[in-house]
């Protein structure tokens, strides 16, 4: 004859059993699926820099130790005071993120 006490309690561990499958299943889902929409956010939000168009104004330049130069649009500029070196080019972002 059948304990349907220990019947009842297998049956209720093997609904949980199947309940703790399927969850795992869809947090995994889940998981993979937000992962790809990061991606796909981050790829859209990203900063080109292309260098600046020989029609732009001059870009005005200041380093930390008061040196201060200009770059004209589409070129770079290095300078050499007093041993030390300056570089600095013209750029501009096309793209949609924050450069």
């Amino acid at each position: 004859m059948a304990d349907w006490a220990t019947i009842a309690s297998l049956a209720t561990a093997g609904g949980t059993l199947v309940l703790a499958i399927a969850t795992f299943s869809s947090t995994r889902t889940a998981n993979r699926a937000t992962r790809v929409a990061e991606q796909s956010l981050a790829t859209r939000i990203r900063p080109l820099l292309l260098n600046t168009r020989f029609s732009d104004p001059p870009e005005k330049i200041t380093w930390m130790d008061d040196h201060i130069t200009k770059v004209e649009g589409g070129r770079g500029v290095l300078e050499e005071e007093n041993g030390i070196f300056y570089l600095a080019a013209s750029v501009r972002n096309v793209g949609t993120g924050l450069a």
